[in-house]
């Protein structure tokens, strides 16, 4: 079983070390992927002690019947991204068209991330389904 990533966070200071290693920094990425995954998944209005945790329920755009907004879409994975994902930094979000996975919008996000003295780059695919989940993809 892998240890948990503020389990290392306290280790670390413990031991006074205050660098990451390759791992650590793969654990941090899988990390804030997942949150974002959990973020992105979650409908706005269900959880109860954030009413605007969550993307609100875009699957009546997608249902086939009219264009869906994309820029709706986008502002609001731009907005719940900054909010409720602090370590990404110089977020930026964009559509992209495509026509490899019809039924799906695909929007790209990159950023940065601060470790020490470094900063990593971040990117990552979204797919909105017309269901209204989303997947993710590096």
């Amino acid at each position: 079983m892998k240890e948990r990533l503020l389990k290392r966070f306290s280790r670390w200071e413990e031991a006074g070390q205050a660098s990451f290693e390759e791992s650590d920094i793969n654990a941090l990425l899988e990390s804030i992927r997942d949150d974002l995954e959990k973020i992105y998944n979650t409908r706005r209005g269900t959880v109860l002690i954030d009413e605007e945790f969550g993307l609100p329920d875009f699957s009546y755009m997608l249902n086939g019947y009219s264009a869906p907004d994309a820029g709706l879409i986008l502002q609001q994975l731009l907005l719940q991204t900054k909010r409720y994902e602090p370590r990404l930094d110089a977020l930026q979000v964009k559509y992209v068209e495509q026509k490899k996975y019809p039924g799906k919008l695909q929007f790209q996000l990159s950023a940065r991330i601060k470790i020490n003295d470094r900063e990593l780059p971040f990117s990552i695919n979204a797919y909105l389904s017309d269901d209204g989940s989303v997947s993710l993809t590096a």
